[in-house]
C-alpha cells in the first residue's frame, strides 16, 4: 500500500511538532483542522503497519532509512529501531545496491524489481520491489515496497520441476504424444510419435505435415468421426484409424484426444497420445481368420462324426443283429446237441448192455462144452476181440456224449448248480482214491501235499469232483513215468488246488489252444489224440462259474502244472 505523492514527509516528525503547538500557539479557528489532519494521519500509519508488504521511507540521496512500515521488521528480521538510520543497500546484494541506487538518483520507476533482501545473518528473501521518488525543496525522498515472493517462488520452481518432469516424460515417452490445433496442423509433438509416423524429429513432422486430415488419414472418414466425437463429448478414448507412414504404407494406430477450451467455451487446441497397433489388429485379423478356419474345421468335423456315428450306429446294429443271431444258432446247436445225445445215449446204452451179455454168454456156453472146438474156440476169440472194441468205443462215445451235454448246458447257462459246504481235504482224498485205478499198469504214482486246517468252501461238491478227475485223468494220460501230485493252499481270499505231472508237457506254440472246445494234445507226431477234446472247456466254464479261474504252466518233457481257484467264504 503506498502513500500519495505529497504525503510522504517524515510522519513521526511532522506528528511530534503538531502536538508541541499548543492552542496557545495556534489561533482557534486552525486548531481543529490540525487535530483531525493529525488523527488522518495516525489512521493511516496504523493502515500502513497493518500491511503485508514492507515499507521503507528512505533519503533518496544518501540512501538512509528514515521510517519503515508494514512487514518490513518481520521480512529483515529487526526491530524498526534497528531498521531505521540504517542504509538501505546494507540489505541487498551488492548488484541489487548498484541498481536500486541508480533508480534513487533518477526518478524512480514503478516497474516492478525482483530482487533478493538481505538480513544482517545472511538470510536472503526474494521480493519484488517498486520505487517511487518524491521532489521536496528541502531532500528527495523515496518510498520503496518489497513484496515477500518466497511462496510464489517456491511455487514457480515447483512447477519448473514438474514441466521438466512432464517434459522429460513426454520426450522418453515410447507412445506418441501431441498437441494441434483444431483445424489440424500440428503445433508439438514428441520424439516417439514423429519416428511412430516415420519423420525422425518432431521437428520435420511439424514442418512438413501441415494439414493432419489430408496428409495423415488413410481414410478421411475416420478424421470426421473423431472430430464429431470430440464436438460431442469433448474427448475421445481408444480411438482406432488409419494413418499413412511417411514411407507410403498404412499403419493402425490407436488416439487418445481431448479438447481444451477457453473461458467462453470455444476450442484452443486439442492434445492426445498415439500408439501404433498395426501388429495387434494384424493379430486380431490373423485370429479372426483362425477362427473362421477353426470354425469351418469344426463343422466339417463335426459332418464326418455324424456320418462316422451313423456308421457305428449300422455295424453296431449288423453286430447285434449277428450276435443274436448267433446266440440263436448257439441255442439251437445246444437244442440240437442235447437232443441228439439224448437220442443216441438211449440206444447206446442198450448196445453197450447187449454187448456185455453177449459176451457174458458166449463165455458161459463155450466153458460148459464138454469137447472145446479149436475152429470155435478161434471164433469165439474173434468175437470176444469185437466186443471188447464196442465195449470201448461205446464208453467212449457216452464219454463224449456226457461232455457234449455238460458243455451246451454251461454255454447256454442252464446248468444249475448245487451250492453247499465242502472240506477241500475230504475231497482230494476222495477224488484220488476214486482215480488210483488210473495208475494200474503204470509207473507212476500219486502223491499230495496239502496245507493242515484248509478252510471249508462252497460249491457244488459233483461238479468240483468233475475237475479234478479231469485233471488228473489228463496228466495220467501224459504221463509214463513218475508222479501225479495234488497240492492245496489257502492264500489271499482263494483256495488254490493245483494237479502237476512229469509227463510229455506242453509245446509253447499250443498254449492258446488248452482251453479250446474240441482241441486234443497229441503225445507225439504218430500218435492218435486222446479224450474228446472238451474236458478242459467244461473245467474252466465250471470253475468260473465258481468264481474262480485256471491257467497252466509247462514245457517240452517236463511236464504240466494246472492250477485252479476258488472264493473262500467272506
Amino acid at each position: 500500500m503506498k502513500p500519495p505523492a505529497d504525503s510522504t514527509p517524515d510522519w513521526n516528525a511532522s506528528r511530534e511538532k503538531l502536538i508541541g503547538l499548543g492552542e496557545g500557539s495556534l489561533s482557534k479557528s486552525y486548531y481543529p483542522e490540525l487535530s483531525e489532519r493529525l488523527a488522518e494521519l495516525e489512521r493511516f500509519r496504523e493502515l500502513l503497519d497493518q500491511s503485508n508488504d514492507a515499507i521503507f521511507l528512505v533519503d533518496a540521496d544518501t540512501g538512509a532509512i528514515l521510517d519503515a512500515a508494514g512487514s518490513a521488521p518481520a521480512l529483515l528480521g529487526r526491530d524498526k529501531g534497528r531498521i531505521i538510520g540504517a542504509a538501505f543497500s546494507d540489505f541487498l546484494r551488492p548488484k541489487a545496491a548498484a541498481r536500486v541506487a541508480a533508480i534513487l538518483a533518477a526518478q524512480g520507476t514503478d516497474a516492478p524489481l525482483a530482487t533478493d533482501m538481505a538480513s544482517p545473518d545472511g538470510a536472503l528473501v526474494p521480493v519484488e520491489m517498486t520505487i517511487r521518488v518524491a521532489q521536496r525543496p528541502t531532500r528527495r525522498k523515496a518510498v520503496v515496497v518489497a513484496r515477500d515472493i518466497s511462496e510464489r517462488k517456491k511455487a514457480e520452481r515447483a512447477l519448473r520441476r514438474a514441466e521438466d518432469r512432464y517434459r522429460s516424460i513426454v520426450e522418453n515417452a515410447v507412445e506418441g504424444f501431441f498437441t494441434s490445433t483444431p483445424a489440424g496442423r500440428f503445433t508439438s509433438a514428441n520424439p516417439a510419435m514423429a519416428t511412430l509416423l516415420g519423420y525422425g524429429t518432431p521437428e520435420r513432422l511439424l514442418a512438413e505435415v501441415t494439414d493432419i486430415r489430408s496428409q495423415l488419414y488413410a481414410d478421411t472418414g475416420d478424421r470426421d468421426r473423431l472430430m464429431h466425437l470430440l464436438k460431442a463429448r469433448g474427448g475421445a478414448t481408444n480411438f482406432p484409424a488409419r494413418f499413412r507412414h511417411k514411407s507410403g504404407r498404412t499403419i493402425w494406430v490407436s488416439l487418445n484426444v481431448r479438447v481444451e477450451h477457453d473461458a467462453s467455451g470455444l476450442p484452443l487446441f486439442l492434445e492426445g497420445s498415439c500408439e501404433d497397433i498395426t501388429a495387434r489388429k494384424m493379430a486380431e485379423e490373423a485370429l479372426r481368420d483362425a477362427h473362421i478356419l477353426l470354425e469351418k474345421r469344426v463343422e466339417e468335423r463335426t459332418r464326418e462324426l455324424h456320418q462316422a456315428n451313423e456308421r457305428l450306429m449300422r455295424e453296431v446294429q449288423e453286430r447285434r443283429r449277428a450276435e443274436e443271431a448267433a446266440e440263436a444258432a448257439n441255442r439251437t446247436k445246444s437244442d440240437f446237441l442235447s437232443m441228439v445225445s439224448h437220442e443216441i445215449r438211449t440206444p447206446l446204452t442198450s448196445i453197450l448192455g447187449f454187448s456185455k451179455i453177449i459176451q457174458r454168454k458166449l463165455k458161459q456156453i463155450f466153458e460148459n462144452l464138454a469137447v472145446p472146438d479149436p475152429r470155435l474156440q478161434k471164433s469165439l476169440d474173434q468175437v470176444s476181440g469185437n466186443l471188447d472194441i464196442i465195449i470201448s468205443e461205446g464208453g467212449r462215445l457216452t464219454n463224449l456224449i456226457n461232455d457234449v451235454l455238460d458243455l451246451a448246458k454251461l454255454e447256454s447257462g442252464r446248468m444249475e448248480f448245487a451250492m453247499e459246504t465242502i472240506d477241500p481235504s475230504e475231497l482230494i482224498s476222495r477224488v484220488m482214491a476214486s482215480t488210483s485205478v488210473l495208475l494200474e499198469d503204470k509207473d507212476v504214482r500219486m502223491v499230495r501235499c496239502l496245507d493242515s486246517g484248509l478252510p471249508s468252501i462252497q460249491g457244488d461238491r459233483d461238479r468240483i469232483i468233475q475237475v479234478l478227475v479231469n485233471l488228473i485223468s489228463n496228466a495220467v494220460k501224459f504221463t509214463d513215468h513218475g508222479t501225479i501230485g495234488l497240492y492245496a493252499v489257502s492264500q489271499d481270499g482263494f483256495l488254490r488246488i493245483s494237479v502237476s505231472d512229469t509227463g510229455i508237457g506242453i509245446h509253447k506254440k499250443d498254449f492258446g489252444k488248452i482251453f479250446e472246445k474240441f482241441n486234443q494234445v497229441r503225445g507225439g507226431i504218430t500218435d492218435r489224440p486222446k479224450g474228446t477234446g472238451l474236458g478242459l472247456p467244461i473245467c474252466k466254464h465250471i470253475v468260473e462259474s465258481h468264481g474262480g479261474r485256471i491257467w497252466f504252466e509247462s514245457a517240452p518233457d517236463k511236464g504240466s502244472i494246472f492250477t485252479f481257484t476258488l472264493p473262500l467264504p467272506g
